[in-house]
């Protein structure tokens, strides 16, 4: 049974771990997994079953709980499969050797009998430790906030601080539990002598998940348009989206400093009641009608998550996002393809204007015989969508050397007087190597742009140069390792840092030749690097010195030979014949859609401002 078919859009993104790097997962490939739970469990038990069916990780999942009732949560066909097994706890000592131990104990679940609920999780923890004891295995215990107490308002707690535990409170049972399991497990790993990792989340939200929150009637009702209210909370909350705990997990399990403990919370995602209301106000307006009611509290609060942070485990989805999710998933058609508050909802206005791009250029290079293709993700969104990617944010053409060359000396004069032609020998602040057109009284800026203020970031559109390369592999391994050196002296130039990837003498070498060498010079090499071959006859093979192709390798040259035409927002654009060869060269399986909470526009724009273009729409006499 593949999990893949039997997940909605929603269930799929945080399955599919869409924020943890391919290095850090490819750590798990072929392990063994044990992992105790509820909701919690089995969320992740799917996320590494679809793992194994999407990414070849080969790993082997292994359910515990108290009685096979759990398995009743999970659907049927899963036991069919040979990378999934249940046991029950107390027959744990059956099992061999497993790399990992999971526990997500009472995270994030209410419980209503708490003497029972005592006596339940610390025969689990007696029995999960003992399978950690035996395979010396890594593990991580999933605990929440409610293990800080009653906590103050307007505090936020870092993962040494505690607040009091009132035994006349509701949530006190909760607390204490969280607390005495996480006292139990640290005990079990220091007498045994196996790792031990504490991760303690915010409130976790997850998008058709299970895991059941105290918002979860006011994210259904915004869904459906009705009116509805939430109570006015003196204390702020931390949230952490489903995806981001799966992140913090694997880090545990492989990168970050083991033994410790950590707080785990979303990006900008600590709020009150109010501040929830506000946000789902501004994103979906009058749709939601949400009324304040008296002041209550709930039994969590706000925690600290720079440690983990600092280990280089960072959260990748806003509290904005995950709102964002769970309402759309309450929603009767769960096929979002974009979410609403791309570029605070002006990313039709932007891809309009993209198009705009695209026809003049079109016009330019007709009007001189200039050969063009589109490129990267806009011809991707050509082939898979016959127009843009829905939540792209860029529009990309490539050429070959030569009609690239051609079409620089041509395009400053051919363009409206609206637009800008940008390259760096007409813009002295700029130093990328490929061109681009710029919209003026604009500004479209991602987090590296918006340093350099006296460069024209208006919102842009690239026209990328693939280059001949060397036909032997060690001539393009040459050619490469030159263009990457290049590169870097250019672009650390520009940003002001050092190099520190690489091993030690590389890297103080290329730190060297950035100190000495000026970035005009720098440049110049790099161009002339990335030309190199340029009058080479015969050349079988191309790559693109600036995209992801220079980290990619070669391409057969063939694949840029013939131009066929294809629909584009109802236009007919020009492609490489090959496309289907080309594409899987760039993405590999490009049919697959990107996973929905990674939807957000291809790049980090921190500066948005397309001013009088606000609801733009194309007509014959936009730029003039």
């Amino acid at each position: 049974m593949s999990i893949k078919d039997k997940l909605n859009e929603f269930q799929a993104d945080w399955a599919a771990m869409p924020t943890v790097e391919k290095e850090i997962l490819s750590k798990i490939k072929g392990k063994t997994f044990l992992i105790y739970g509820h909701e919690l469990a089995r969320c992740f038990c799917y996320a590494l079953l679809y793992l194994n069916d999407t990414k070849n990780l080969n790993t082997r999942v292994i359910y515990t709980a108290k009685s096979k009732d759990e398995l009743l949560k999970f659907f049927p066909e899963i036991l069919l499969r040979d990378d999934f097994e249940f046991i029950e706890l107390n027959s744990l000592a059956e099992l061999s050797a497993v790399n990992y131990v999971v526990s997500t104990g009472c995270c994030n679940v209410k419980a209503n009998t708490p003497s029972t609920a005592f006596i339940d999780e610390i025969n689990a923890v007696k029995f999960v430790s003992q399978v950690a004891e035996k395979s010396c295995a890594k593990t991580v215990i999933i605990s929440d906030s409610r293990v800080y107490g009653n906590s103050v308002p307007h505090r936020v707690y870092s993962e040494n601080e505690y607040a009091e535990i009132n035994i006349d409170s509701s949530c006190s049972s909760d607390s204490q539990l969280l607390r005495s399991i996480e006292n139990f497990w640290c005990c079990s790993s220091k007498s045994a002598g196996f790792d031990f990792t504490i991760l303690r989340t915010g409130i976790i939200l997850g998008a058709c998940s299970g895991i059941n929150t105290f918002i979860d009637k006011l994210l259904s009702d915004v869904a459906a348009g009705r009116e509805t209210q939430i109570f006015n909370s003196l204390k702020k909350y931390s949230f952490v989206y489903i995806s981001d705990v799966f992140r913090a997990i694997i880090y545990a399990l492989t990168t970050i400093e083991p033994n410790q403990t950590y707080n785990v919370g979303g990006i900008n995602s600590t709020a009150s009641t109010g501040m929830l209301a506000a946000v789902l106000h501004d994103v979906y307006g009058e749709q939601a009608k949400i009324n304040i009611s008296d002041n209550k509290d709930v039994d969590y609060c706000a925690i600290n998550s720079n440690k983990i942070d600092e280990h280089g485990c960072k959260p990748m989805i806003n509290l904005e996002t995950a709102l964002e999710l769970c309402v759309m998933s309450n929603m009767s058609d769960n096929k979002a393809m974009s979410l609403p508050h791309n570029h605070d909802g002006r990313l039709t206005s932007i891809q309009n204007i993209l198009l705009a791009y695209l026809l003049e250029v079109d016009r330019i290079c007709k009007k001189h015989n200039i050969k063009y293709f589109l490129g990267g993700g806009t011809l991707l969104g050509a082939i898979r969508h016959h127009g843009f990617i829905p939540w792209d944010d860029d529009a990309d053409i490539m050429m070959l050397r030569e009609d690239y060359d051609k079409f620089c000396e041509i395009a400053e004069r051919e363009m409206p007087p609206s637009m800008s032609f940008q390259t760096n020998e007409n813009d002295k602040n700029c130093y990328y190597e490929f061109a681009k057109f710029r919209l003026n009284n604009t500004v479209f800026a991602t987090g590296f742009a918006k340093n350099h203020k006296k460069m024209n970031n208006g919102l842009a559109f690239d026209i990328f140069c693939h280059d001949k390369t060397a036909n032997s592999r060690l001539g393009q391994k040459l050619h490469l390792a030159m263009t990457l050196f290049t590169r870097a002296l250019v672009f650390n130039k520009w940003n002001n840092r050092k190099v520190e990837n690489g091993n030690q003498i590389q890297s103080a070498f290329t730190n060297f030749c950035i100190k000495v060498f000026p970035i005009r010079f720098s440049l110049w090499l790099e161009r002339k690097t990335l030309s190199f071959f340029k009058r080479k006859k015969n050349a079988k093979y191309l790559y693109d010195g600036m995209g992801r192709n220079v980290y990619n390798g070669s391409f057969p040259a063939e694949c840029l030979d013939e131009v066929i035409y294809v629909d584009f927002e109802g236009h007919k654009l020009p492609v490489p014949k090959e496309y289907d060869k080309y594409l899987t060269f760039l993405y590999g399986d490009y049919m697959e859609l990107a996973p929905l909470s990674t939807r957000l526009g291809c790049h980090d724009i921190k500066l948005c401002d397309i001013g009088q273009y606000d609801g733009f729409e194309i007509n014959k006499n936009n730029f003039q």
